[in-house]
């Protein structure tokens, strides 16, 4: 009796013994998976911080008109006509009445940002960089359609007029609010084809935004909106 006690105090021991083991070796594994995981973990942040720090910014609009001026990257047309349009291939002979120079930078379509102004023939352009691209915003389009910008209202317009011949002086105005987006223009003009003078009076016809006006709000007008 007293030896059938003692086997089976040992065989307990012996089973409490292997449980005691089989805890410890679970333990071991899920410590060594942590620190796996862990390491795993560190180096995925590590990969994910160097693809951080290699990104390289987008250029941003005053280095796209630097690249423009450098022939680097071509000015296109938003209505996909025209192709791109390379600065150093056009002419740059002083000499040359249709040559073409950079100008200012000033911000022509309301947009917090400088466009730059291209001197040329018939006012030359007006370039604008945004979206990564560098865009003709505007262009000279000849004798009845020269290129300018007027400050009036608060705002920079576009202006394309016809001055140069007889009979007529008329003025379009675009107002833009960022890139080609359009948010007002209107035509004003004066119609004199029976002046024998080749100037407008009182009976001429002026008109404002498609509306009759007088003489003397016409001439207001154009102060007011040109300065002169």
């Amino acid at each position: 009796m007293k030896l059938r006690t003692q086997n089976i105090v040992v065989l307990m021991f012996c089973l409490f013994g292997f449980s005691g083991c089989g805890v410890s070796q679970d333990n071991h594994e899920d410590v060594s998976s942590n620190a796996e995981m862990q390491e795993t973990n560190a180096w995925e942040s590590a990969q994910e911080t160097d693809v951080e720090d290699t990104v390289v910014a987008e250029p941003g609009p005053e280095e796209l008109l630097d690249a423009f001026l450098a022939g680097e990257i071509p000015a296109i047309y938003d209505n996909g006509e025209g192709g791109g349009l390379l600065f150093d291939q056009l002419p740059h002979d002083e000499d040359d009445w249709e040559c073409y120079s950079a100008g200012e930078r000033i911000d022509l379509d309301n947009d917090g940002e400088n466009e730059q102004i291209v001197n040329g023939p018939y006012g030359g352009m007006y370039i604008d960089a945004r979206d990564g691209n560098v865009y003709v915003l505007a262009e000279g389009e000849g004798t009845t359609g020269v290129l300018s910008y007027a400050v009036y209202d608060n705002a920079t317009w576009i202006v394309h007029r016809d001055t140069s011949h007889g009979g007529r002086q008329t003025y379009w105005l675009t107002r833009y609010d960022g890139g080609n987006n359009i948010v007002d223009e209107f035509k004003l003009g004066a119609e004199y084809w029976e002046s024998t003078d080749g100037t407008y009076d009182e009976n001429s016809d002026f008109t404002y935004r498609d509306e009759k006006i007088s003489m003397e709000e016409y001439e207001e007008l154009i102060k007011e909106i040109f300065g002169w």
